[in-house]
């Protein structure tokens, strides 16, 4: 049991060290973050679904490099200009984005750390909740260094 929590301890910390490393590269980092994730999911589609019918060979890939200059363009520019002109709702963006960043790292942690998700609690419903709070305050740190990223980059 105390094995368990310096544990979960830890993880959390290991965590908050890594995020704000990556925070404290400022606005690129996390736009280049936020950029690898859903360029890489519009590539892994655009590439199969669109880009083998267009192009052959190794012109595929050149479509590919030409899509995620564009998505990344778009999404910085798009991200700058609603934090300026829309605080609240670039707010409630952040927020979710900071949450669904610290899940897939403390998931990822957990599965290389425990093959599966650690066993904070012996109820499992209970368990998962501890969970989803633990994620839940470690966004809401993430939340603020990028609301503070991006207030100063006006």
């Amino acid at each position: 049991m105390f094995f368990a929590l310096f544990l979960v301890i830890a993880i959390i910390l290991i965590m908050i060290t890594m995020i704000t490393f990556i925070m404290r590269l400022g606005y690129v980092a996390a736009v280049v973050v936020d950029v690898l994730i859903i360029g890489g999911f519009s590539i892994y589609y655009a590439h199969h679904q669109w880009f083998v019918h267009i192009a052959s060979g190794n012109a595929v890939y050149f479509w590919d490099l030409i899509l995620f200059i564009v998505i990344f363009v778009l999404y910085s520019t798009i991200l700058v200009i609603g934090t300026n002109k829309f605080p609240r709702i670039a707010a409630i963006f952040h927020y979710i984005i900071a949450w669904f960043a610290t899940l897939f790292i403390y998931v990822f942690i957990n599965l290389v750390m425990f093959n599966g998700m650690g066993s904070l609690l012996n109820h499992s419903t209970m368990n998962e909740v501890v969970h989803f709070i633990i994620i839940s305050l470690l966004a809401f740190i993430i939340f603020n260094a990028r609301m503070r990223i991006f207030k100063t980059v006006r």
